[in-house]
């Protein structure tokens, strides 16, 4: 049997979303992508959210933005969650029951040099503002554990496109559920 759905997690830059979207118009199915609902909730667009608004209630906005998604994951529909909310109590118990219900959880990643391109900081910056480097690492390291924690599955965004990143879970996930990606190119 085919998964109910698919999370993708993964740190800032690793594609959730934009892997998501194209997974999603494969499979022909909803995308929920959760930093794109919470930015819309916060009424800014997503690459400005964290600096728009307290990083607090950004944070809550995330998590029950992920709450609800999660909560219809099981419909077969593709979630971008990414990482942000990973370590909230509620959000880490829905995943768990999402698991509990077949849907597959994956985890985009990509080397931390492809990551800081991503997010813009590759450029040089001022020194006001510290190292901006080595609190991104940190960050990533944190990330990157959280969400293998959670995750039985891993694809490598670091040289592939979206759709080719999409195209690899696909074929993750019917190795792991036992499908033939070929048969009918749906997971949901």
């Amino acid at each position: 049997m085919s998964p109910a759905g698919v999370v993708l997690l993964g740190a800032p830059g690793a594609g959730c979303s934009s892997v998501g979207a194209a997974l999603a118009e494969a499979q022909a199915t909803p995308l929920l992508d959760v930093g794109a609902e919470a930015a819309r909730a916060l009424g800014t667009a997503p690459e400005l959210a964290l600096v728009a608004v307290p990083e607090e209630r950004y944070r809550r906005a995330l998590a029950a933005i992920a709450l609800r998604a999660l909560a219809r994951v099981g419909d077969g529909a593709v979630v971008a969650l990414g990482s942000g909310c990973l370590g909230d109590p509620a959000v880490e118990s829905a995943l768990a029951g999402a698991t509990a219900a077949g849907v597959c959880l994956v985890h985009l990643t990509a080397t931390p040099r492809r990551l800081a391109t991503r997010n813009g900081l590759d450029a040089p910056r001022s020194v006001a503002l510290g190292n901006v480097h080595q609190t991104f690492t940190r960050m990533l390291r944190e990330r990157e554990a959280a969400c293998a924690r959670w995750c039985p599955i891993v694809v490598d965004t670091t040289d592939t496109t979206p759709a080719q990143a999409a195209a690899l879970v696909l074929a993750r996930v019917a190795d792991r559920e036992g499908l033939d990606p070929a048969a009918d190119g749906t997971i949901g």
